[in-house]
């Protein structure tokens, strides 16, 4: 396995950073990002990019080096990131020996016949997505999958 990295950030409630500004730092402009956001009553969907106005009770990001997932509390965001590059500075590292592996996954939903969830999930077409294993090499157990987005 390779090393990876895990990090959390709290962003408080008229903090100077937002979550629009943590979501440019950690995903360059010529990265192809995909989003999906989460309200209680619906879903976004995967989307291509990052979103535009990001604020929703959950959501996350993902590209081929990582993925930011973020979560709304009563004083602010929550935020965890994981990558296969180091996350911006000022995020706080987890404690681990944290390594990935990448598996593959498929997507079921509107644009199949398969009919595993109650209602269909839209995605653009020609996304391909796997599944990367984010693993504490002290204990041997998998902690966090994060979605990447697969070139095959």
């Amino acid at each position: 396995m390779k090393p990876a990295y895990v990090a959390s950030l709290k962003i408080q409630d008229g903090a100077e950073s937002s979550l629009s500004q943590v979501l440019s730092a950690c995903f360059s402009t010529s990265e192809k990002t995909y989003s999906f956001l989460r309200w209680p009553h619906r879903v976004s969907g995967i989307q291509v990019g990052i979103p535009a106005d990001p604020v929703c009770p959950e959501g996350q990001v993902f590209s081929q080096q990582g993925e930011l997932r973020w979560k709304s509390t009563p004083h602010g965001w929550d935020l965890l990131y994981l990558g296969i590059q180091p996350p911006p500075d000022f995020f706080v590292p987890l404690a681990g020996e944290w390594q990935w592996e990448d598996r593959e996954a498929d997507l079921y939903g509107s644009q199949s016949l398969e009919t595993r969830f109650p209602q269909g999930l839209s995605y653009p077409r020609h996304l391909k997505l796997g599944q990367r294993y984010f693993r504490d090499g002290r204990t041997a157990r998998v902690h966090f999958v994060a979605l990447i987005p697969r070139s095959r």
